[in-house]
């Protein structure tokens, strides 16, 4: 098991949520910014386990409630949601890959957007855009660029933490 403190992570989380609403504003890609919040709970998730990564899915999901104009508790839902299931399958992915670090976080956007997406069409009286253009203009250009920028992020995050890293074999 990986040594990170709590107050590692919720470091981590706040540089996250500061790039996200900050800097990222700017590196737009087909209107698109990464979801580093996601990455760091996916991160948090895959190498400490369902119990972390619950804990970082609440702590960014409410960070993100709390900067973002957005209903309440749902990004908090969603990145707890998040976290655990990302922790509870984390025995079945090989954890030094950075190829199952891309897919386990394309994968992720793809289902926490798409749980966002229903969340706000139950809670929301007026909602013009239907599922099928909504996945295909937001979640599949969001989930492609978060994907590729989780890469660096993660060589970066595993030698910021002296992390071993193993070959890929996925």
């Amino acid at each position: 098991m990986y040594k990170i403190s709590r107050l590692q992570i919720y470091i981590i989380i706040l540089i996250a949520i500061s790039m996200q609403i900050g800097p990222l504003n700017y590196l737009k890609i087909f209107g698109m910014k990464p979801d580093v919040v996601l990455i760091s709970v996916v991160f948090f998730g895959l190498l400490l386990g369902p119990g972390a990564g619950l804990e970082a899915g609440i702590a960014a999901g409410l960070l993100k409630d709390i900067f973002t104009l957005d209903f309440f508790w749902i990004n908090t839902f969603i990145m707890a949601l998040a976290g655990l299931c990302v922790g509870m399958a984390s025995d079945k992915f090989f954890k030094e890959s950075k190829k199952a670090v891309f897919t386990v976080v394309l994968f992720t956007t793809i289902l926490s957007m798409s749980a966002h997406y229903f969340l706000v069409y139950i809670f929301s009286k007026n909602f013009a855009l239907n599922y099928f253009s909504y996945f295909l203009s937001s979640v599949m250009p969001a989930c492609i660029y978060t994907g590729l920028v989780s890469i660096p992020l993660y060589i970066a995050f595993v030698n910021i933490y002296n992390l071993k890293e193993a070959d890929d074999y996925i």
